[in-house]
């Protein structure tokens, strides 16, 4: 598992609603994912036991044979349950062959016992198995009691529903390894998590590669997620031929909106806050349900009076159990597919609504209103931490000049909407768009350009507006200027392209050819070409005549010559001659 990628992304959770909230929208795992990556069913009672672990030794000696033993200071507290490594250290070896039945079945316990707390309720520090899930195993409902609540602590499911959906942290797949099927048991089929069962791991810094997820994830659009890595509504799955058929079997249960129980633990399942995530129509706002903050703060650490917890969630249990009973009696649904203009409204109204963005701006707001300097701007923080680290935060860029071009597309509608008020509009339009082209350049420059300040110019709306020739000469100087100090580094323009010998080249072999032109023809004003051709006046006409006259007068006539150029023989001298 990636611990970088799955911090960043658990950052962005929210409590309120149960998601993560992105700049593509919200985002969450749902009953989908606990089918096709876990296959656990979901129909059934939630795990909900008594959590009591009075004399929790001398109980779990007498299910799987041995406990942990206890500290040596009696004062000493130690957790309701076993160490990973104890368990592997007791019962890590195979069994031997005709073992009895009751050895088999311990160590099975204890296998299920260790993988259900390593995998689907993951303790926070890693290294315990609670004593709690050894005892939910010595229930007969005990397997398919733990279907609604895989959600809670499954970094399993959190890890593979990202690597599905999220460029983000994702690893490369290596070569698949062949799955041993079993024809007459479809139940020990694969499920989706089968896809990346052997991928690549994350060597790099932790510490480095949780910043650059974060800055990943600030950046990361609705276009760049896979919304439906199952496939399409009506062919989800389709992508695996031997695909457990337990990921499908509950299908319809997939968008009950309901609460997810789990001992101590009660959160709300909210799919339709991401319907984008089902191929659906996504409403907006979507509608609001509470979370019930109290449940949040129900800890087993510190509510360690509360043992009885089937009694302490007796209504959200008695709730689940309702919600099951209206989906298998409701019967065929109407859905209503993604629209795409639906979804844009909600991004819209989302992004308003919520913090999208982790990573701060690198830059004030007011920064592109003077001139800027730039020796001031190397000792900032970020140019600091860019030279004195290991990477860079594009993000935080990113996010600057996607903040100034929201800010100046809205100047650009109040200034056109004022446009169409004004009498006298020009003068102020010339001053904003002065304005605006000074702080684009600015914020080209602070992207790594070292272009000029542009001159304050009059704004005023009594300025001469220049004619065309005028337009045209300044045009044509600074285009010479331009060629004229044109830089080394800088790529010529190709020239003529070499001349291809012709038959023409061994008649007159020997001889070199000069072609001049007798008439060369008149030249076009440019001024006349940027006109498109309009017709000129009689005054125009007749001054074009005189001058095309002076000229062909200066330039005389020259007719094509044959020059024969004789072999000379080569003379050779003599040294000392």
């Amino acid at each position: 598992m990636n611990a970088a990628a799955l911090t960043a992304l658990v950052d962005r959770w929210r409590p309120e609603t149960h998601t993560f909230h992105l700049r593509a929208g919200e985002m969450t795992p749902t009953l989908q994912d606990v089918s096709m990556i876990l296959g656990l069913p979901i129909q059934g009672e939630p795990l909900c036991i008594n959590t009591a672990s009075d004399g929790w030794r001398e109980q779990m000696a007498n299910l799987i044979g041995m406990a942990p033993p206890a500290p040596e200071n009696p004062k000493e507290r130690a957790p309701a349950g076993a160490p990973f490594a104890w368990i592997r250290t007791n019962f890590g070896e195979l069994l031997p062959e005709g073992a009895e039945r009751d050895t088999i079945r311990t160590y099975t316990r204890v296998y299920l016992w260790y993988m259900i707390s390593r995998t689907l309720f993951a303790d926070s520090g890693g290294k315990l198995a609670h004593w709690c899930w050894l005892k939910a195993l010595t229930l007969d409902e005990a397997c398919r009691r733990t279907g609604s609540g895989g959600i809670g602590g499954c970094l399993l499911l959190l890890s593979v529903w990202s690597w599905d959906r999220l460029s983000v942290g994702r690893p490369r797949i290596l070569k698949a390894r062949p799955w041993p099927h079993y024809r007459h048991n479809l139940d020990r089929e694969p499920t989706w998590a089968y896809i990346w069962d052997n991928v690549s791991e994350m060597t790099s810094d932790p510490k480095i590669m949780y910043r650059h997820y974060t800055e990943e994830l600030d950046t990361l659009t609705a276009e760049q997620v896979d919304w439906e890595p199952y496939g399409t509504y009506y062919r989800i799955g389709a992508g695996m031929a031997d695909l457990n058929p337990k990921c499908l079997e509950e299908a319809r249960f997939w968008r009950m909106r309901c609460p997810l129980i789990c001992m101590w633990l009660v959160e709300y399942h909210q799919p339709h806050r991401v319907m984008r995530q089902f191929g659906l129509y996504q409403e907006c706002p979507p509608q609001w349900q509470d979370t019930d903050q109290t449940l949040h703060r129900l800890d087993r650490q510190r509510q360690r009076k509360i043992t009885n917890w089937s009694d302490h969630h007796r209504g959200h249990v008695t709730a689940f159990q309702h919600c099951l009973e209206e989906v298998r009696n409701a019967g065929n649904v109407e859905i209503v597919p993604h629209d795409l203009a639906a979804f844009n409204n909600y991004l819209q109204w989302f992004h308003e609504s919520t913090r999208i963005e982790l990573v701060k701006p690198v830059y004030d707001d007011d920064i592109l209103d003077d001139p800027i300097e730039f020796d001031e701007l190397a000792q900032s923080q970020h140019d600091t931490f860019a030279r004195r680290g290991r990477s860079t935060s594009i993000a935080s860029e990113l996010n600057f000049v996607r903040s100034e071009i929201q800010k100046t597309a809205e100047e650009c509608e109040v200034v056109w909407d004022q446009s169409h008020t004004d009498e006298k509009p020009i003068g102020p339009m010339r001053h904003f768009i002065k304005n605006t082209a000074r702080k684009m350049r600015r914020l080209a420059n602070l992207l790594g350009c070292r272009d000029t300040e542009i001159a304050a110019t009059s704004s005023s709306e009594d300025a001469e507006i220049p004619d065309d020739d005028t337009i045209l000469s300044q045009g044509i100087a600074s285009q010479r200027k331009k060629q004229a100090t044109r830089s080394a580094y800088q790529l010529k323009p190709r020239g003529n392209a070499p001349k291809r010998y012709t038959p023409d080249d061994y008649v007159n072999r020997g001889k070199k050819v000069v072609i001049e032109e007798d008439e060369t023809p008149p030249r076009r004003s440019t001024l006349r070409k940027m006109r498109n051709d309009e017709p000129l006046s009689s005054e125009e006409e007749e001054e074009q005549e005189q001058q095309e006259q002076q000229e062909q007068e200066q330039q005389p006539r020259q007719r094509t010559k044959m020059l024969a150029v004789r072999k000379q023989p080569i003379r050779r001298g003599r040294r000392g001659g």
